[in-house]
């Protein structure tokens, strides 16, 4: 909340630079009438026709904004005024009354943050790692229709305006969701633990605002605070669960995380907001021919004037793709992984871009320019420069980064646009692009426990008794990379076991001899098993004793020990 203040009063500390700047300006000139401005007999400018276009902040109430995970938001408005009764008219103060209706847009920031917690597999050999996973860009878009009353109160230069408008609000969230990545004996599995499903909304709210707007002359500025209360948002929360109980130690096994199941929770709360804008609004008189009006000649004769204004539109079109014309592309807020290859060196990441893909500002003097980051920094490119002027209206102009250049681990890739003529930039859209290191090499060091086998047998009394079978099998810990277990056993049979942390490999009988190979069975150098390359477990150790001894009885069916 302590942001949002700071916000508030940033915003109003530049809104009255604007006034006292403007009303400097005008005073610099004393006995010239106001250009544009009935000066003498004439209303006061905050009661004509007004056109306003401005831009801010909102901040969603708590419920929304902690269920929905959404953050504070940056809007846009256009409103218009129509002035219907006059309820008092001076030549410095005016009242009226008159209707009020207009467009906006926001998007609010996604704040969805991994669970705090990963599931621990076993066989794992490093941590899990989590990540997000978002669905065209991180923010919840939404759209303003408004219509309502609005009545001015002005003094001299200051019009005080209360509004409020009914609204037909719609909202539009995609899915996001966290995914777990666990490494399993040098295997990388993947698990989605938890995910918002998109949802959309719409239906009607009400908009109340308290505007203050200052007219140095045709053309003022303006300050607003609004709240903007609207729909249900409907929110389902899907969280994983992996099927069964951990072990003693905390760790579920592979199949109990691929039989898992998920669980959904939904969740209702209604939009609401404060908002607050700073803009720029146009004073239209109704005419010429008002009671009083004098030093008409004065007035400012309209000038024809192209437009400097210079925006990305709201559907760019951009891309990246590994390699160049032949490998796997993403969207804007995608994330592309690249396969850890010696022959990656000799090629390049290809990057598209089209800020304006109706061809509405790429001629002449209005063609963009366009400037490619690799980490924040201007991206190395190839040939062509970077940055550089697309000129290729609809058609997306690409520029090829060396792969050379690309960090190990994670690059993010991100496309602004700057218009020459205004000078005003901003983002096309970003990409994650994960570059995969060369594979680890073989290794391991376990501590191989051994433990007696066992196995029920039916007896009187005691249908279930546990006796000894004489053979061994070990309970494994530590650390393996890239390898598994060979264990060769009496009659010299070999066989080969997965590591599993803190679990058991089969049963074996005596002599065994346990050590460390790589995938492809071979012998695995930097490796020990119980401190030593190779771990012999002799047969006078073995498990030979059968336990108690049990009342001899013949059972049909069962052979005796």
């Amino acid at each position: 909340m302590k942001k949002n203040f700071t916000f508030m009063r940033k915003a109003a500390a530049v809104l009255g630079i604007l006034f006292f700047a403007a009303a400097g300006a005008q005073e610099a000139r004393p006995g010239n009438p106001i250009g544009g401005i009935i000066v003498k007999g004439g209303k006061n400018p905050g009661g004509n026709l007004l056109i306003s276009v401005g831009g801010g902040g909102i901040v969603p109430g708590n419920n929304f904004k902690n269920e929905n995970h959404v953050g504070n938001a940056f809007n846009g408005t256009i409103n218009l005024y129509v002035p219907i009764f006059t309820l008092n008219s001076t030549e410095t103060n005016y009242a009226s009354l008159g209707v009020n209706g207009g467009v906006g847009f926001f998007g609010m920031k996604k704040d969805y943050q991994p669970g705090s917690f990963a599931y621990n597999v076993s066989g794992q050999t490093a941590q899990p790692v989590l990540r997000n996973e978002t669905g065209n860009g991180n923010r919840q878009n939404g759209f303003i229709g408004e219509a309502g009353a609005q009545a001015n109160f002005s003094f001299n230069k200051f019009t005080l305006s209360p509004i409020v408008n009914l609204a037909y609000i719609s909202l539009k969230e995609t899915r996001f969701s966290t995914v777990q990545t666990t490494n399993i004996n040098g295997q990388s599995q993947s698990f989605e633990i938890s995910r918002q499903e998109s949802s959309k909304a719409d239906g009607l709210g009400i908009v109340p605002k308290l505007r203050l707007s200052y007219f140095p002359g045709k053309v003022g500025f303006f300050i607003e605070g609004s709240y903007i209360a609207g729909p249900g948002v409907k929110n389902t929360s899907v969280a994983f669960k992996p099927a069964g109980a951990p072990n003693s130690e905390g760790f579920y096994s592979i199949d109990q995380m691929k039989a898992g199941k998920y669980e959904s929770r939904e969740t209702e709360n209604n939009f609401n907001a404060f908002g607050l804008n700073i803009g720029v609004v146009f004073s239209i008189p109704s005419g010429r021919n008002e009671k009083g009006i004098k030093n008409a000649g004065n007035l400012e004769t309209p000038e024809s004037k192209p437009s400097n204004s210079c925006v990305c539109l709201s559907s760019p079109t951009a891309s990246v793709q590994f390699p160049n014309t032949s490998g796997p592309s993403i969207n804007p807020g995608g994330t592309l992984t690249i396969p850890y290859n010696t022959t990656n060196s000799g090629k390049f990441l290809r990057v598209e871009a089209s800020p304006h893909p109706y061809n509405s500002l790429n001629t002449g003097t209005w063609q963009s320019h366009i400037t490619i980051l690799t980490n924040g920094s201007p991206s190395i490119v190839s040939t062509g420069g970077n940055p550089y002027t697309h000129a290729s209206g609809q058609n997306p102009s690409a520029r090829l980064i060396p792969f050379s250049s690309l960090i190990v681990g994670t690059n993010t890739i991100c496309i602004n646009v700057k218009c020459p003529s205004s000078g005003s930039t901003c983002s096309i859209g970003c990409f994650t692009v994960i570059v995969e290191g060369p594979p680890a090499q073989s290794s391991g060091t376990i501590t191989a426990t051994p433990v007696c086998c066992t196995r029920f047998i039916v007896a009187p009394g005691n249908p279930h008794k546990e006796v000894l079978t004489g053979q061994v099998k070990f309970k494994m810990a530590g650390t393996v990379v890239n390898a598994k277990l060979k264990i060769k056993s009496a009659g010299g049979s070999v066989a080969y076991e997965n590591f599993v942390q803190n679990g058991f490999t089969g049963c074996y009988t005596m002599p065994v001899e346990i050590s460390i190979v790589n995938n492809a069975n071979l012998p695995v150098g930097s490796s020990t098993v119980n401190s030593v390359p190779v771990y012999k477990y002799s047969k006078k150790f073995g498990c030979v004793n059968l336990g108690p001894k049990l009342p001899y009885q013949s059972i049909p069916g069962i052979k005796q020990p």
